[in-house]
């Protein structure tokens, strides 16, 4: 078989008019590399300058052990072939391969070389130079070509559970959607490990993966529906009702993550680890961002340190996140992080309980150090710490909320400042009050019931509210004034955990008292007022 170099040499003997020189050096790379069968291709040529005008010659240098030229030599000299670039760099883009190299099915599916010259109609031209090519897959998944245009579609259990062995799919130019809720019960391992972390773009669209039950029993692993990831961008996605079991680096979302964004997403279920690292949406956060996700997730730790109910270790970003699980470990535990040597803001803890068998247990978690940025967080006051002491007097970095001001809306958007006009959404169903993520599916209320309970007591006793008392001035600075057309027999005001903060009797046969109520911070109250017959009235009121 005659070499290229010696065909167009002939070539160029027949062509009395051109006059071909030494053929030129010349490198090649390709996007992707390495180049697949089935996706566009972008070649790049470096070599010597040859102009502004450079056509690119190019074959099937093998295809099932031939090669295959289906077109002539100046028959590159067309739009068609003509490279973009200057100065020695020369660029040239195929679509489709197959249809720009006239190839059957067959031969793409034997194609696994291509061969490259550049060339111009002057008589330069490089060596031959020449790109490995492998096979691509036709009907991946349900549908799509990996591309930010068209993500591979995941829309069944049996598509989710192949993605998660398909590590050439983990990579950063790949792109896949959920198309539908998804059972994660086929699911047998993380997707992404420390060897091969997942580093692709994941979109849930708005759709959950439920029922995942994964186990990692590997010391140094990662466990979570994905293991390890770097660079990674997850967004748009619930995981509900999930049990996930680790030693060290456990989240139900991510066991670890070292780099990347986690954005609007929600997780719902159990995590348990014995080690280090154990977290409801991710086990350790090393350098992603994680923002505008929430976790209703029983965490707990059996030994050691870090364990938190959105992260257990954070040295990443944290922002616009709340959690209400309970929470259950051994040293630095929190109710949003265990442990904190990064940044986390506008964050709210309302878990059931946050419980810790040695030290550094707070409500809302992060100990002191000085790489800890945390600011404007905010946490329910009444958390349970599980324990018969007190909650530690560091690690908390956040102000302290009733429940009348968590659950109230205009105060909670206040509060956080978070975007309830695109990302957030409020909703008020069956007596409870939360914030919820907008467009995404299967979302509960996720108050622990403690929570929901004291609210629903609130709003009972403020259902009974009468008209035959005044009260003012509403909102009250340092004291309230009663009268009544009864003879009056207390005054009490309560927080809206159920706390009660100011008392004061009335004198004999009075109609009138004054109820001192300094010191208060601004938020709502309950006015509870009795009478000398045994009559109860209240009402709520605001502290400015």
């Amino acid at each position: 078989m005659l070499t290229k170099k010696l065909a167009m040499t002939l070539l160029a003997l027949s062509t009395a008019a051109v006059t071909y020189a030494d053929s030129y050096d010349a490198t090649l790379t390709s996007q992707p590399s390495p180049a697949v069968s089935t996706k566009a291709l972008e070649v790049t040529i470096q070599t010597k300058d040859m102009g502004p005008e450079v056509y690119c010659y190019t074959w099937c240098a093998n295809v099932n052990g031939s090669e295959k030229s289906p077109f002539t030599w100046d028959g590159a000299n067309t739009e068609k072939f003509r490279m973009t670039g200057s100065g020695g760099t020369y660029t040239l883009s195929i679509p489709d391969i197959q249809a720009f190299y006239g190839l059957t099915d067959d031969e793409l599916a034997g194609l696994t070389e291509l061969g490259f010259i550049a060339k111009t109609v002057g008589g330069q031209q490089t060596k031959d130079v020449f790109l490995h090519v492998e096979q691509g897959r036709r009907d991946v998944y349900g549908g799509g070509e990996g591309t930010l245009a068209s993500p591979y579609i995941l829309s069944t259990a049996a598509h989710l559970a192949e993605f998660a062995t398909e590590s050439r799919d983990w990579t950063p130019d790949v792109y896949v959607r959920l198309d539908a809720d998804i059972d994660g019960s086929l699911l047998s391992a993380p997707i992404g490990s420390g060897a091969m972390p997942y580093q692709g773009h994941f979109d849930g669209a708005g759709h959950t993966i439920s029922n995942i039950s994964l186990k990692g029993d590997a010391l140094g692993g990662a466990t979570g529906l994905f293991g390890v990831i770097k660079g990674a961008e997850i967004s748009s996605l619930g995981v509900t009702g999930a049990s996930v079991e680790g030693v060290n680096h456990v989240g139900i979302l991510v066991g670890k993550a070292e780099s990347g964004k986690i954005e609007r997403c929600f997780a719902t279920g159990d995590v348990s680890g014995n080690s280090i690292c154990v977290g409801g949406l991710a086990g350790e956060n090393i350098g992603a961002i994680i923002s505008d996700c929430y976790a209703g997730v029983h965490v707990s730790n059996a030994d050691d340190y870090a364990t938190g109910g959105i992260v257990g270790k954070n040295r990443g970003t944290v922002r616009n996140v709340y959690a209400t699980g309970e929470i259950v470990g051994k040293d630095y535990v929190g109710g949003i992080v265990g442990a904190n040597y990064g940044s986390v803001s506008n964050s709210v803890a309302i878990n059931g309980k946050v419980t810790g068998s040695y030290d550094y247990v707070a409500r809302f978690g992060g100990n002191d150090n000085a790489r800890n940025t945390s600011a404007d967080n905010h946490s329910w006051d009444v958390i349970p710490n599980g324990t018969s002491t007190d909650w530690k007097t560091y690690g908390d970095h956040a102000e302290l909320h009733s429940v009348g001001a968590l659950a109230d809306f205009s105060t909670f958007k206040s509060l956080t400042e978070w975007d309830f006009d695109n990302v957030w959404e409020w909703v008020e169903s069956s007596g409870s009050r939360y914030p919820v993520l907008r467009g995404l599916d299967n979302q509960i209320c996720v108050h622990p019931s403690a929570f929901n309970s004291i609210l629903t007591s609130v709003e009972e006793m403020i259902a009974d509210e009468s008209v035959r008392l005044n009260v003012g001035p509403n909102p009250f600075d340092g004291y309230i004034t009663i009268s009544s057309t009864e003879t009056l027999a207390s005054a009490e005001l309560y927080a809206m955990s159920g706390a009660r903060v100011a008392y004061e009797e009335a004198s004999a046969d009075a109609d009138a008292l004054t109820l001192r109520a300094d010191g208060l911070t601004s938020g709502v109250y309950v006015l509870r007022v009795s009478t000398a017959i045994g009559q109860v009235y209240s009402f709520k009121v605001s502290k400015r």
